[in-house]
């Protein structure tokens, strides 16, 4: 089976252009690929962003620069540069930045269309 459109494999984040992110708590800015069936995003949230909204789609992803935590109903989890976490569906959840300097992370999460 041929397809017109190549299977994007690598995303060029250099080439991809910052979007102002925003959700009530937090306001940053995000690079999006989509490929595949997913959402692909670098996003980099400001030093204390706080989310109001429990957000219950899943993601994957990487810690690259600064330091946040994914609150749960029934626990928190750090996170810091080198770690990776993943996120069921459904499970309910949002994130807060420390103080001091901006989060950057790799996020991958289904394509909701």
């Amino acid at each position: 089976m041929t397809t017109d459109t190549p299977t994007l494999v690598g995303v060029d984040f250099d080439a991809v252009p910052w979007e102002k992110w925003a959700k009530p708590g937090a306001e940053g800015r995000v690079k999006i690929a989509y490929t595949q069936g997913l959402r692909v995003r670098l996003m980099e949230l400001p030093a204390g962003f706080n989310e109001e909204e429990w957000c219950l789609r899943g993601h994957q992803g990487y810690v690259l620069g600064g330091e946040f935590t994914i609150h749960f109903d029934d626990r928190s989890v750090p996170c810091r540069p080198g770690m990776g976490f993943v996120i069921p569906d459904g499970e309910r959840h949002r994130s807060q930045g420390a103080d001091g300097e901006p989060t950057l992370v790799y996020v991958i999460d289904r394509q909701v269309s």
